[in-house]
């Protein structure tokens, strides 16, 4: 229900209920506030607006404390709600792990365990020389990012796109070696 249709319903002479106004107070005075963090709790694992929904309602049936400030009451509220829907997802993934089979590994799917460094430089070895001194920095010198991207005088943005195709191609190579995938 709108702020508007609020003020006519009441200029109208009918009653609003309490809990209505209750929610619009919380809704104009902190809603954009909430939606923001709201969303930022969620991320793309949750829906937001059902957390902003949820935290309206428990609002409602919880009174808030005497001199608290409303603000940081209603985020505690949202934010706790939020770890409720954690703790259950959690909850249910632990039961399904349970009910699961257990599946042992096969031996073709394990080879890449034998690898050494040593195997895996020499493949870098065989890579475009970009690819293969990006990701001998990053994955054995221990670089990050932007330490690589200073040193060869490239975007970080580039960087990555350099090991990827690196890890890429190495794995492939290793693959056609091994006869596996």
């Amino acid at each position: 229900m709108s702020k508007r249709h609020l003020v006519r319903e009441e200029a109208a002479g009918a009653s609003v209920d309490p809990s209505v106004r209750q929610i619009e107070r919380l809704r104009t005075l902190h809603g954009d506030y909430l939606r923001g963090l709201a969303r930022k709790l969620c991320g793309r694992h949750y829906d937001p607006d059902d957390l902003l929904q949820d935290t309206y309602v428990r609002a409602l049936a919880t009174a808030i404390p005497e001199g608290a400030n409303e603000r940081a009451w209603i985020s505690r509220v949202m934010h706790n709600l939020f770890i409720d829907w954690i703790r259950r997802r959690d909850a249910r993934r632990e039961d399904e792990l349970k009910e699961a089979p257990a599946v042992a590994p096969t031996p073709d799917e394990a080879w890449w365990l034998s690898l050494t460094s040593d195997d895996v430089l020499r493949v870098i070895a065989r890579l475009p020389d970009e690819q293969g001194s990006a990701f001998r920095m990053f994955a054995f010198d221990g670089k990050s990012y932007d330490e690589i991207a200073a040193a060869q005088g490239i975007a970080k943005a580039t960087v990555g796109t350099r090991i990827l195709r690196a890890r890429l191609r190495i794995r492939e190579i290793l693959v056609e070696e091994r006869g596996h995938d």
